[in-house]
């Protein structure tokens, strides 16, 4: 088996991000899908509870938004992979 193939012989760059470049290469979520989805709902959760003070709402509102610029950054990143891989075919031929 290759490395490519092998996420256990993974070597990440040094660019000092190897969990983003490990996600991107292999396109294996589910791990961290289930960790934003499961965070996401209880940030939900405090944000919509009327009870809550605006504080912690706001705060709340916040890290939402980061779980939600997190994931279309993960979706443009996989965009640009396979841009990237396209282009490398077409030169190959």
């Amino acid at each position: 088996m290759s490395q490519k193939k092998d996420p256990k012989n993974f070597k990440p760059s040094e660019l000092g991000y190897p969990h983003i470049e490990k996600l991107i290469e292999f396109e294996k979520f589910d791990d961290i899908n289930k960790s934003f989805a499961e965070a996401y709902d209880k940030l939900e959760i405090i944000y919509n509870d009327a009870g809550s003070p605006l504080k912690k709402k706001k705060s709340a509102e916040k890290a939402m938004k980061s779980y939600e610029l997190t994931t279309q950054l993960i979706n443009e990143l996989l965009v640009l992979k396979k841009e990237l891989v396209k282009e490398k075919e077409k030169a190959k031929k």
